[in-house]
């Protein structure tokens, strides 16, 4: 890791990030005043805003905000781009822009058009985009159709978006998680049915170990860093697996928490840098040595699982050494590892793009969950498997209905309710 400026995430750079967003914004009394709105905020799934009103959390927690959330409020609060902007700007010249130049420009307020041999967008009014819109329906085939909705959108719009998919006789619906979270659905639906996380927000409170894999919250879920802090304050443990050493996963200045604003927070215990893609074999090795050091929940796993057996055989099959080499982590971090695994009483294991971006990423998300089913961290408090949503509401959007097959009674009761035929196969 190259010597960076500063020795911690968050801390005075954050809070003065959070500064130049306001003032983009308008000020800061105009930017707190939108981010305590009852809204939903507009970044993470880690839960911030609502019928509460914003800055406070599922639990009821005051204040929650994160530079992630002030960063996307103040986007949403600047002015639209003029429309003399787009008239006098070519696509060559916008080719030329960064992303974040683009950003700066300001929002999109009104439907643009490209005509056939034009160099250039020309502002349309809404009568011609939708009639436009419409046009294009009628001339595609229901199977050559992709409709994609951000997870970011409301349970309303998404419902409607998908009724309106289906209703045209397209199945080829889905959400953000199709490029993100996909593998987890599908590994934790053969585990227990249910593409969903097994904890809430309040079991963060009760773990005494988190495992973070693949995934940098110091960055993406910042608040998350504040549940870590505070779960090795009260003595448990923090294990994080990530190939890069990233700064903020390592001590963090909270700026929302006195002490650990003026002094630095320690974020983890165990450090693990695995080769890029071998998280099987870590996984793999570290269930091994928790059957060797006898720290399977036995009763746990005879009444509630299903084919330990051949994960055992397995596990014989495998020799540790051949694991370490594969995934690069040495075996003194290995047992500490273990240790730390076999000690606690409550574990959450956490991930995120870093476990499902691959081609097995369903592999290694399945390995994470066979490691929680053999400690029985599973329908306890403050135990169980914790994909890290990245987008506010894509848990949402899928149970209204955003993906590709949707249950035999849910598409049903669509016709039934609106006289459509839904299509079956995607």
């Amino acid at each position: 890791m190259a010597n960076p400026k500063v020795d911690n995430g968050g801390g005075w750079a954050a809070i003065s990030y959070v500064l130049g967003k306001a003032r983009e914004a308008g000020g800061l009394p105009k930017l707190l005043g939108r981010l305590r709105s009852r809204n939903a905020c507009k970044t993470c799934a880690l839960g911030m805003g609502g019928a509460r009103g914003g800055m406070v959390n599922e639990a009821g927690r005051f204040p929650e905000v994160c530079k992630k959330s002030v960063q996307v409020q103040a986007g949403d609060m600047a002015a639209p781009v003029s429309a003399g902007w787009f008239e006098r700007t070519t696509f060559a010249e916008m080719e030329r822009l960064t992303s974040h130049e683009l950003q700066r420009l300001g929002r999109l307020s009104v439907p643009l058009i490209a005509d056939e041999g034009s160099d250039r967008w020309r502002v349309a009014g809404w009568d011609e985009a939708l009639a436009r819109t419409a046009e294009a329906f009628a001339a595609t085939s229901p199977e050559r159709a992709f409709f994609y909705v951000s997870g970011r959108s409301s349970n309303e719009a998404a419902f409607l978006a998908q009724l309106l998919a289906r209703a045209y006789g397209c199945a080829n619906i889905h959400n953000c998680s199709y490029y993100c979270h996909s593998a987890s659905g599908v590994a934790l639906s053969g585990v227990y049915g249910s593409g969903t996380a097994s904890v809430a927000l309040e079991d963060l409170d009760l773990a005494d170990l988190a495992m973070v894999a693949g995934a940098n919250p110091a960055s993406n879920h910042p608040r998350l860093i504040t549940r870590l802090v505070e779960l090795r304050r009260r003595g448990g443990q923090v294990i994080v697996v990530n190939p890069l050493k990233e700064l903020g996963l390592l001590r963090f200045r909270i700026p929302s928490d006195p002490r650990s604003f003026l002094f630095g927070s320690d974020v983890c215990d165990l450090y693990l840098q695995p080769h890029v893609g071998t998280d099987v074999a870590l996984f793999l090795a570290m269930l091994q040595g928790v059957e060797e050091r006898g720290a399977i929940d036995a009763d746990f796993v005879a009444r509630h699982t299903n084919g330990w057996d051949g994960v055992r055989a397995q596990l014989a099959s495998l020799r540790r050494d051949d694991l370490l080499a594969c995934c690069g982590v040495g075996r003194g971090e290995l047992d500490q590892a273990v240790a730390l695994l076999c000690r606690a009483e409550r574990g959450i294991l956490a991930w995120a793009m870093g476990l499902t971006h691959h081609e097995n990423g369903t592999d290694n998300v399945r390995a994470l969950a066979n490691l929680a089913l053999a400690r029985g961290w599973l329908g306890r408090p403050g135990a169980g498997l914790l994909p890290i949503r990245g987008h506010s509401n894509v848990q949402g959007v899928g149970s209204v209905g955003v993906s590709p097959a949707v249950r035999e009674a849910f598409a049903a009761k669509l016709e039934e309710l609106y006289g459509i035929s839904v299509p079956r196969d995607p």
